[in-house]
């Protein structure tokens, strides 16, 4: 289909609307949810034991799909048989995965000297099988380019997530809260997004019929998996090296920046993967689409990221203190959240790659990238705390971050401009202003806190951040021409 099609330009900017809609309640949800979480009931220890398991759950969710569903999207030619038979064999990985859980979750957990790291991982291992529900009408809806019915579904179950979460940790279960609340998050969007896109299986099972489906979600599978595990394994180096609470004080960093990039990210790209599935032939329309993305993304996520940049030691002290947090993990935690900082412009940035070459049919291509990239970043994490964790601490893994995704990014850049023949100067046209926008916008915060050198926390957090956020709102909407209308009126 051409990139052309007026119908298609008008669903992807409402979809495009509506995902930074989702992005922004989605992120200050789950922001002020762990923020009252951890300030009032989940000390720094517990933090790390959780966040032991945590970060495995993705790699769990990508290893239980194996990006079957994926090739509903990039394939044209479904029936309803074929499509059954794609959700019995989702039946069938995730039930295995489970029972591998069973067994491997406890020996896990007695390697971390915590046997609840291990039910941590069976739980999740539940939720796998649960996912079932949504999963088919999930793909489905984004076959259709339905984003504004994905974007209301992500709100409402990332919502009752937030809740959750609060009221676990309330009812005293610290380390479970987090996975009890993914849990209801699961459960909440499987019955949202089977009253939007209502779907049951026929008792049918033609793998013949989608071998095909199987062959091109293997690879993509297999790079979400690697993506995943790369991005997922600084936790439990930390944790190795470092010991629980370091891991505690590191992963409340990781939390504060990585997770929410990761949150507004993963709307944008739930639109990107089956826009550039259906434009995949044309090469002009895949570049131009690519730039709207980016510019989404960076609008997006670069504010949010100089804001923690700015104000996040002031932040940390004014929510934290005075809990189960000392002074001096804290100071630790600002110190490694602003080192991730760094990767806010990059993470932003490389999102998008993958989900283009996946769209395009060049799944080879990501599970390329994924490779190099899992031995360039955890290489990087093991590396950095061998090397410099006498002298840094846990703030080693941040530093590796900044030295290690570099490289993998440039692999990404790479492969991406080759595949569509990008235009780099019409990217950087397209892109550049945005970036500009928050640079100055930095510069601003940065003056004002230069101003304020002696006044109170919540002083300093409003004047800077005020000021950052005003001054690059301005220049968006003077430069950019990104305003609420524009936003509105993109909503229908």
């Amino acid at each position: 289909m051409s990139g052309s099609d007026p119908g298609l330009s008008t669903k992807v900017a409402r979809g495009v609307a509506w995902a930074g809609a989702a992005q922004a309640v989605i992120a200050i949800a789950d922001l002020l949810s762990q923020m009252i979480v951890v300030a009032l009931w989940v000390s720094a220890d517990d933090l790390g034991i959780a966040f032991a398991a945590i970060p495995l759950y993705a790699a769990l969710d990508a290893a239980a799909d194996l990006g079957v569903t994926s090739a509903l999207i990039q394939h044209d030619d479904l029936t309803p048989e074929r499509v059954s038979t794609v959700f019995w064999f989702n039946v069938m990985v995730s039930g295995a995965l489970f029972l591998v859980l069973l067994g491997v979750g406890p020996l896990y957990g007695m390697w971390q000297h915590h046997a609840v790291i291990g039910w941590l991982l069976v739980a999740y291992g539940a939720k796998l099988v649960l996912q079932n529900v949504y999963a088919i009408p999930f793909a489905l809806l984004r076959k259709e380019l339905r984003f504004d019915a994905v974007a209301k579904a992500r709100i409402v179950a990332h919502l009752s997530e937030s809740i959750s979460r609060v009221v676990f940790a309330a009812m005293g279960y610290t380390i479970w809260c987090f996975t009890l609340a993914a849990l209801v998050r699961a459960t909440v969007f499987g019955i949202v997004i089977q009253l939007r896109h209502p779907w049951l299986p026929k008792f049918v099972f033609r793998p013949r019929e989608v071998r095909s489906h199987i062959k091109f979600g293997l690879r993509s599978a297999g790079s979400q998996v690697l993506y995943q595990l790369y991005t997922s394994v600084d936790a439990p180096i930390v944790a190795h090296f470092f010991g629980d609470v370091a891991n505690g004080i590191y992963s409340l960093a990781d939390y504060l920046i990585l997770e929410p990039v990761k949150t507004i990210a993963n709307v944008v790209i739930d639109v990107a993967f089956p826009t550039f599935a259906r434009i995949r032939d044309d090469r002009k329309a895949l570049a131009a689409q690519l730039i709207q993305f980016t510019r989404l993304n960076l609008i997006a996520i670069l504010p949010f990221v100089v804001l923690i940049l700015l104000v996040v030691p002031e932040f940390l002290r004014l929510c934290y203190s005075g809990g189960k947090w000392t002074p001096d993990q804290l100071e630790i935690c600002g110190q490694a959240a602003r080192i991730l900082c760094v990767m806010g412009l990059f993470r932003s940035l490389g999102y998008l790659g993958p989900p283009l070459l996946d769209g395009v049919g060049k799944p080879q291509l990501t599970l390329r990238y994924m490779m190099i990239a899992t031995i360039a970043v955890p290489g990087s994490f093991a590396l950095g705390a061998q090397l410099l964790g006498a002298r840094l601490g846990l703030l080693s893994v941040p530093v590796a971050w900044a030295v290690g995704y570099p490289i993998a990014f440039a692999v990404l850049a790479y492969l991406v401009t080759k595949t569509i023949d990008l235009p780099i100067r019409a990217y950087l046209r397209g892109t550049w202003g945005i970036v500009g926008c928050c640079a100055v916008g930095l510069g601003a915060g940065f003056g004002v806190s230069l101003a304020l050198p002696h006044a109170g926390d919540a002083v300093r957090l409003v004047a800077i951040g005020g000021a950052s956020l005003v001054v690059t709102a301005a220049l968006l909407a003077s430069w950019q021409k990104i305003t609420p209308r524009s936003i509105r009126a993109s909503l229908g």
